[in-house]
C-alpha cells in the first residue's frame, strides 16, 4: 500500500473512532454529517460559554440555556445515528427561527444580518444547494411581516445574493466532490468500478440479504495469456484489449449487476440477485462466449479466453473480502485445470489455499533460515562407466515436518516467484560444491554439475549476468556447469529462447533439454538451439522393453540427439533391462535409481573419493553394479530428476 493511501486510511479510521462517527455507509452523507457535527459542537460550546457569562453576570437565563443545550445535544444525537438530512433540516429550522426571534426583539438588521446568513449557508451545504433560496425567502418574508424599516430592504435583498453565492459554491463543491469520488471509485482505463466500489456493492448486497433472504454471486476472472499480448503487441494494444473486454462484460450483465476491474487483467462481476448456482454458471458461460469472438488490435486478430472462479453468498454472515477471496481461490483452481473454464468454490478449496499459504510462508522462511539442502544424483557414461556428472536436486529439511518432497514445494515456488531466490541459491551452492569436488578428487577433475533452470529463471532479464557472477565468485569454470531446461520452456517462445541460449553458450556453460518428449517440440526450431544434451523423459524409459511405443520413441530420440549433434541422456533408469536397451540404442549417459539415488553432499563426496567403476560390459539382467543400492519398487519411485 502506498504511504499516502496508508496514512489516509489511518486518518479515516481515527476519525471514525471519535465523536464525529456517523452511522451511515453513504460517504456523501457521512461527509455532510461530519460537517454538521462540527457545527453542532461549536454551537454547544457557544451556549456553554454564554451560560457561563450569564451566571457570572447574575442574569436569569439558566433555563433557556439548558433548553438550548439539550436541543443541540438532541440534534447531535440524531445526526450521529445516521439521520443526517433530518438533523440538518432541524438545525436549519432552529437557526432560522432563532434569527427571526432576534429580529422581533430588534427590528433593525444591524445585529441580526449575520445570524440570518448562517441558515442560508447551512441549508445550501447540508441539504440541497437550492434550499438556501427557500430559507432566504422565509427570512425576507418574516422580516417584512415584522415591520422592518424600509431603509433595511436593501439588506434583505442582500440575503438573496447570499443565497445565490451559497448555491453556486455548494453546487461547485458538490460537482468537485462527485468527480473526485468517481475517479477514486472507478478504474481510469476501463471506467468500470474499482475494488473499493465493488467491495461496497457486495456489502450492500449482503446487507440486503439480511433483510430479504436470497442468493448473490461473485465471479472472479483472469484473462488467460494476457502477458503474451503485452509482450508481443505492446502495452497500448493490451490497454485497448482491456477496454474492449470491459465493454463486453457489461453487455453480459442485467440491470443491478456490477462488473469491476480489480487491476491488471483481473475482473469481477457481482450478481446481486440469483436463484441459485445455475444462474451464476450461465453468466460465466455467457462471458466466455462474449470473449470468444476475436479482438482486432492494431490490425491483428487476437483470441482471448478467461478463467472464472464463482463464489456464492446466501447468508448475512458473509463478508465481501471473504467472497472475493473464495472466488479468487476458485479461479486459481480453474487455471490449474487448464484455463478457459470456470470453477465453483467449495470449502475444500479454502483448506487447500490455507495449506498453500502456510507452505509458501514456510518456504520463504526456509530460504532465509538455511533449511534447504542440495542432494546430488550421479550421471554415468555408458562408454567409460565413469561418473561424468552430478545433477543438483534441492531438498527442504522442515524442522516440523522433516524432509519435504520437492513435488510439494517446487510447483509452489514456481507459482509464487520464490523459485528465483531458491534457484539462485541452488545454483550458487551447486557451483561451490562442484568446485570443491573438482579440486579435491582426481576422478572428479572433469565433473560437470547439472542444475535445472525454471521458467521464471529463464525469463529473468539478468540471468546471464547472475550466472557470470556466481561462476566468478565460486571459481567454477563455465564449462563445468550445465543448465537443464525443460522442453516447454524453450519452445514457448523460440526467438527469445534462441537469443538467450546463444548468450548462455557465449558465457561458456553447457546446455541440456530436460524431459524431452513430454511437450510439443518444434523439430525445425530444435536444430537452432545450441544444446549439448537431450535428456529422454523417464516416462518413456520406464516403458522400455514393455511398451512398443515407448521403446520406439526412445530409439528415435537417441537418433535425433545424435543427428543434431547432442548427447542422449536417459533418466530414471531403474532396471538392468532398461540399462541394456539404452546401451544397445546408443544412449551416451544415464542416471537413475539403478545406479544410486540422490545423495547428500557427504555421501556424494565419499562416492567420488572411491568411485565404484561400473563394468564396461553390461551386467546381466537382475543384477546391479557393486555398491549400488537396490532400487525401490517402480510403482513407488519416480525419482531421479526432480526440478531444482
Amino acid at each position: 500500500m502506498p504511504l499516502r493511501e496508508g496514512a489516509t486510511k489511518i486518518q479515516d479510521q481515527t476519525i471514525d473512532r471519535t465523536i464525529l462517527k456517523i452511522k451511515r455507509r453513504d460517504p456523501d452523507l457521512r461527509r455532510k454529517g461530519r460537517v454538521l457535527a462540527v457545527i453542532l459542537l461549536v454551537m454547544a460550546a457557544g451556549i456553554a460559554v454564554l451560560a457561563g457569562f450569564n451566571l457570572a453576570a447574575g442574569q436569569g437565563y439558566t433555563v433557556s440555556n439548558i433548553a438550548f443545550f439539550l436541543l443541540v445535544a438532541g440534534l447531535f444525537t440524531i445526526n450521529r445515528a445516521g439521520y443526517v438530512t433530518v438533523a440538518g433540516f432541524l438545525t436549519v429550522s432552529f437557526i432560522t427561527a432563532g434569527s427571526l426571534l432576534l429580529l422581533s426583539e430588534d427590528t433593525t438588521l444591524n445585529t441580526t444580518f449575520v445570524a440570518m446568513c448562517i441558515p442560508i449557508l447551512l441549508a445550501s451545504f447540508l441539504i440541497v444547494p437550492w434550499s438556501g433560496f427557500v430559507i432566504a425567502a422565509l427570512l425576507i418574508a418574516g422580516s417584512v411581516a415584522g415591520e422592518v424599516p424600509q431603509n433595511d430592504y436593501p439588506a434583505l435583498l442582500a440575503l438573496s445574493v447570499v443565497a445565490l453565492i451559497a448555491y453556486m459554491l455548494s453546487s461547485s463543491l458538490n460537482r468537485a466532490y462527485d468527480e473526485t469520488r468517481h475517479r477514486a471509485l472507478h478504474d481510469a482505463l476501463t471506467r468500470l468500478p474499482n475494488r473499493t466500489l465493488f467491495i461496497n456493492r457486495v456489502q450492500q448486497s449482503i446487507d440486503l440479504k439480511s433483510r430479504e433472504p436470497g442468493v448473490s454471486a461473485v465471479l472472479y476472472m483472469d484473462l488467460d495469456q494476457f502477458k503474451i499480448i503485452n509482450d508481443s503487441l505492446g502495452h497500448e494494444a493490451g490497454d485497448e484489449l482491456l477496454i474492449e473486454v470491459a465493454r463486453r462484460l457489461e453487455s453480459c450483465l442485467r440491470p443491478g449487476d456490477t462488473a469491476a476491474r480489480l487491476g491488471g487483467d483481473e475482473f469481477t462481476i457481482l450478481l446481486a440477485e440469483i436463484s441459485g448456482p445455475a444462474d451464476a454458471i450461465r453468466v460465466a458461460e455467457r462471458v466466455a462466449g462474449a470473449l470468444r469472438s476475436p479482438f482486432i488490435l492494431e490490425g491483428n486478430q487476437v483470441f482471448m479466453t478467461t478463467s472464472v472462479g464463482i463464489a456464492l453468498s446466501s447468508s448475512d454472515q458473509s463478508k465481501p473480502n471473504d467472497l472475493l477471496r473464495d472466488a479468487d481461490v476458485a479461479m486459481y483452481e480453474a487455471k490449474k485445470e487448464g484455463k478457459a473454464r470456470y470453477k465453483m468454490f467449495d470449502s475444500g478449496m479454502h483448506a487447500q489455499a490455507l495449506q498453500r499459504l502456510r507452505m509458501e510462508n514456510g518456504l520463504r522462511r526456509a530460504i532465509e533460515q538455511d533449511q534447504l539442502r542440495v542432494h546430488y544424483q550421479p550421471k554415468v557414461s555408458l562408454d567409460t562407466g565413469r561418473i561424468v556428472g552430478m545433477e543438483a536436486l534441492v531438498r527442504w529439511e522442515n524442522p516440523e515436518r522433516g524432509l519435504v518432497s520437492p513435488e510439494e514445494f517446487i510447483p509452489l515456488a514456481e507459482e509464487s516467484a520464490l523459485i528465483n531466490p531458491l534457484g539462485r541459491w541452488v545454483l550458487r551452492e551447486a557451483c561451490r560444491q562442484a568446485k570443491e569436488w573438482r579440486d579435491t578428487f582426481p576422478e572428479a577433475a572433469d565433473l560437470v554439475i547439472s542444475v535445472n533452470l525454471s521458467v521464471r529463471q529463464f525469463r529473468q532479464p539478468n540471468i546471464v549476468g547472475d550466472l557470470a557472477e556466481i561462476l566468478s565468485q565460486t571459481g567454477l569454470p563455465a564449462h563445468a556447469l550445465q543448465l537443464e531446461i525443460t522442453e516447454s520452456v524453450v519452445t514457448d517462445d523460440v526467438d527469445y529462447a534462441v537469443k538467450l541460449l546463444g548468450e548462455l553458450k557465449d558465457l561458456g556453460v553447457q546446455l541440456g533439454i530436460d524431459d524431452f518428449g513430454k511437450g510439443y517440440s518444434s523439430l525445425s526450431a530444435l536444430k537452432h538451439f545450441p544444446m549439448d544434451d537431450l535428456k529422454i523423459d523417464r516416462s518413456f524409459v520406464d516403458g522400455l522393453g514393455e511398451d512398443v511405443q515407448d521403446t520406439a520413441i526412445v530409439r528415435l530420440t537417441v537418433e535425433l540427439a545424435h543427428t543434431v549433434g547432442m548427447q542422449a541422456v536417459g533418466e530414471g533408469v531403474e532396471t538392468a533391462g532398461q540399462l541394456k536397451r539404452l546401451r544397445e540404442m546408443g544412449c551416451d549417459v544415464v542416471q537413475g535409481f539403478y545406479f544410486w539415488k540422490p545423495l547428500a553432499p557427504d555421501a556424494a563426496a565419499e562416492l567420488l573419493a572411491n568411485p565404484p567403476g561400473w563394468p564396461s560390459e553390461l551386467p546381466s539382467t537382475g543384477t546391479s553394479p557393486e555398491g549400488a543400492r537396490k532400487p525401490p519398487s517402480r510403482r513407488k519411485s519416480r525419482d531421479g530428476g526432480e526440478r531444482a
